[in-house]
């Protein structure tokens, strides 16, 4: 459903709640109204939702266990870096660097500044998911 369409609907609907002119004499028709208003009010903001959470990532593995992040290469060296962890540390240190450095930089966090820090951020969060990730793999071999 594009936006216009949209407020098409949500206009219409809310015209005829509020008019005087019913075509039921009780309120079950303002009823079936106000319900189709929270269907189409539900559906936009999940498709929103969607959208701006829809930052994807992909990620090739290679032979020397290196992927490809936001068009640089990376590999499970620098991943123990950005979680700043050594090799030799347990996967339960491993698992509270990730969550004390994805806490900090989520895209969630930054929503209320500028564009260009919610994508750095955006960007973060990709590395720091790639790198967990490739740790993880590596911890379980």
């Amino acid at each position: 459903m594009t936006n216009l369409t949209f407020y098409f609907w949500l206009i219409l609907l809310i015209v005829y709640i509020l008019s005087p002119f019913d075509l039921h004499p009780h309120l079950f028709d303002d009823l079936v109204a106000l319900g189709a208003l929270y269907y189409l009010w539900y559906r936009y903001s999940k498709k929103k939702r969607q959208k701006d959470y829809s930052y994807t990532y992909t990620y090739s593995q290679s032979r020397e266990n290196k992927q490809n992040v936001a068009g640089g290469t990376f590999d499970l060296e620098e991943a123990y870096k950005l979680l700043a962890v050594s090799p030799d540390t347990t996967w339960s240190e491993v698992k509270r660097a990730y969550k004390i450095k994805i806490a900090k930089s989520h895209p969630d966090k930054v929503s209320h500044l500028s564009e260009e820090l919610q994508e750095k951020a955006k960007e973060l969060t990709l590395e720091l998911n790639t790198a967990f990730d490739m740790i993880k793999r590596s911890k379980k071999k």
